[in-house]
């Protein structure tokens, strides 16, 4: 009884020794990814709930120069791995910056469906499972490249540099 008791007075504390001073929890691919969403389903999630519906392009500013879907919030996955944010659950601070809402200049509400999307697909997979991490519930990483949302007409396509927020 004496060890069992030790052993739970113990354990807790032994968190605080691993890297971060938590244990890490496994990401959940259900969160990243849904079968069911394909572009249909986010051009009409865009129109029907734009304030609870965001589409992020994660490629860099003169990627967004050359087009840009003109729904997207710029959020280069550089400046989203950036920051520094903190978990409100546990108290610690982690690498990432909350992705920004351009139509607002407020980061955007954990419990908003986040559509995420880049030339490939590979950094927006990195920007999921760093959303992921940091609360978000509804995340939605596109298979479709750049250019397959361009060709499925998921809405107007603009060239030009960020002007501010809201261009």
């Amino acid at each position: 009884m004496k060890i069992f008791s030790i052993l739970v007075l113990i354990l807790p504390s032994i968190s605080a020794f691993t890297p971060g001073g938590s244990i890490a929890r496994p990401l959940s691919n259900s969160a990243l990814f849904s079968v069911s969403d394909d572009v249909s389903d986010v051009k009409n999630a865009l129109l029907l709930n734009p304030k609870k519906t965001f589409l992020l392009d994660v490629r860099e500013p003169n990627e967004w120069a050359e087009g840009h879907l003109a729904l997207a919030s710029p959020n280069p996955l550089s400046q989203l791995t950036s920051g520094t944010w903190m978990d409100n659950a546990t108290g610690m601070f982690s690498p990432g910056s909350f992705p920004i809402d351009r139509s607002t200049g407020v980061a955007i509400m954990p419990n908003s469906k986040v559509y995420i999307h880049c030339k490939m697909g590979g950094r927006a997979k990195q920007a999921g499972e760093l959303l992921t991490q940091m609360g978000y519930k509804q995340v939605v990483v596109l298979e479709e490249t750049y250019d397959e949302l361009v060709a499925a007409d998921i809405c107007d396509v603009v060239v030009g540099e960020i002007q501010d927020l809201t261009d």
